[in-house]
């Protein structure tokens, strides 16, 4: 008797690592081409961050106020918001490799207009037009980088991605803390050019940018991502029994979706259990991961060191400089260690600690400003406890909320419902981020540290809600991972499916089960 042979019976006696073959290195090489558009997003809120503590923006852009400095952060997202409707259309229709270069052209393009801008409302055009060309960036890349990795690098992968969120931050926050000194205009015209970095290196390199065999599958193209799944994940053998295994997994899944009339469209994600589920986990990920408190800090930190007396312009360049190294060092490590927990895990112990940091954090604060009241001025100490306080709140959001956002998205969606579900995440990252690029600054100017007892609040309900509401992805395939949210019936199917290849109604590989033994 016979037996289809399955991806783990595929990689018995096979080198997984990062450096096990020569294929394997070459597409993680490649990757970074897709990893790089993280760097776009990070770099944005870092370089908002510097260019609000340069005297030259400030002068230039006539001492912008609190609602002003609203609209120059959110205009950005709501050109995001603009491109969302055509992200899954473009992604599915066009490919993920065509998108992914598109976004990029659109950046670039709102790049020179905004390190050329004469006057606000060409500076808030130029951020708007750099938003809506992140929309097709970051839809395609992850997608992409899902989709192309080897098997058992798929969510390190995705990880690593939005850990370098934290790279372009880097470039902005020593960009601005170097050009500070610069008396004139190009002290913030060349922190906005850099913006330009990832989007440019897409364009330039797009010839070496792998499309996605699943997405080729789709088109009926599967004679090229044989081809493409042999060079990169079986190093050029032809023999290598993942070939087939991958090819007939992504055949049945595809074959699966068709099949089911709740896979079409975005209401799909509410035909069904499972997929309002999905809709659900989607959502909550989306606004949590901006409305953890995080935001303050990306978009505001000018205004959080000003309450605790550290105004220099130098002074706060610099820490927003440190600030982002700490954040790429504790998020690219704990990327690289998402596979050996559980992803409920990993969520549930970053926002417990997250939440204890932001207590403590909202004392010091209220701490400090009620001495400022009384005696004019506030203790240094409480002052630089509550920086400590950022340092550790931004390493407990790194466990999870960082890494795991985009895989933990990514790993609940099947093929067909990828793109929108990444497109609804956008949406709802955005949504939040418009929302907190409004109200934080107006409400910390308001009401002062009484608004971090609404995060404080916030974060519970955020703890609560990941409790109750995750399920667990980690250790199965992305198609496995789909039918882990639909239940046992899903599972089945999917058996019965690979039951009937082995039967001969369609092509895949078989073994003999004394040769598995």
């Amino acid at each position: 008797m016979s037996a289809p042979i399955t991806m783990d019976q595929a990689l018995v006696g096979r080198k997984t690592g990062w450096f096990a073959d020569r294929g394997i290195i070459t597409i993680n090489l490649l990757l970074v081409l897709c990893q790089i558009s993280s760097y776009a997003t990070g770099y944005d809120g870092s370089m908002m961050n510097g260019l609000q503590s340069l005297d030259e923006w400030k002068e230039f852009f006539h001492q912008p106020g609190a609602s002003t400095l609203a609209l120059l952060n959110a205009i950005q997202n709501v050109g995001q918001l603009l491109s969302l409707p055509f992200c899954a259309y473009a992604c599915d229709y066009f490919g993920r490799k065509k998108t992914l270069v598109f976004g990029a052209c659109i950046i670039l393009l709102g790049v020179g207009l905004q390190g050329g801008a004469q006057n606000n409302g060409m500076f808030i055009a130029a951020r708007g037009i750099i938003g809506f060309g992140l929309g097709f960036n970051i839809t395609a890349a992850p997608i992409l980088i899902m989709e192309l990795a080897f098997p058992t690098q798929k969510a390190p992968m995705v990880s690593i991605y939005n850990s370098l969120w934290s790279m372009g931050a880097i470039v902005a926050a020593w960009t601005t803390y170097g050009t500070f000194r610069i008396a004139n205009t190009w002290a913030w015209r060349i922190p906005s050019i850099l913006q330009a970095l990832s989007s440019f290196i897409q364009i330039l390199c797009m010839w070496w940018i792998v499309e996605s065999p699943r997405w080729l599958v789709s088109k009926d193209r599967c004679d090229e991502a044989q081809e493409i799944i042999t060079r990169y994940h079986g190093n050029n053998n032809r023999n290598d029994p993942i070939i087939m295994v991958e090819l007939e997994e992504i055949k049945e899944a595809l074959r699966l979706e068709k099949e089911s009339s709740a896979s079409g469209s975005y209401q799909s994600f509410f035909k069904t259990r499972g997929n309002m589920l999905r809709f659900s986990i989607i959502l909550a990920v989306g606004f949590f991961s901006q409305w953890s408190g995080n935001g303050l800090i990306s978009y505001y930190l000018t205004l959080i060191l000003d309450s605790i007396g550290i105004e220099s312009q130098e002074t706060q360049t610099l820490i927003n400089g440190i600030l982002t190294i700490w954040n790429l060092v504790t998020s690219l490590g704990f990327s690289l260690v998402v596979n050996r927990f559980k992803r409920r895990t990993m969520f549930l112990t970053s926002t417990a600690c997250m939440l204890v940091c932001f207590i403590i954090w909202t004392a010091l604060e209220s701490t400090f400003e009620k001495q400022v009241d009384a005696t004019g001025s506030g203790s240094a100490a409480v002052g630089r406890a509550v920086l400590a306080m950022i340092f550790l709140y931004n390493a407990a959001f790194n466990i999870a909320w960082a890494p795991l956002q985009v895989t933990y998205v990514v790993e609940i969606l099947p093929y067909q419902m990828r793109a929108r579900g990444l497109v609804l995440y956008n949406l709802f990252v955005s949504c939040a981020l418009i929302f907190n690029q409004y109200a934080n600054p107006i409400a910390l100017e308001a009401i002062k540290w009484k608004y971090y007892v609404v995060y404080d609040v916030w974060l519970l309900v955020e703890l609560v809600t990941v409790y109750f509401l995750f399920v667990e992805t980690s250790g199965s395939s992305l198609e496995e991972m789909a039918a882990i949210i639909d239940g046992e019936d899903a599972k089945n199917e999917i058996i019965e499916a690979v039951a009937r290849v082995a039967d001969g109604k369609e092509r895949t590989i078989m073994v003999r089960e004394e040769s598995v033994a």
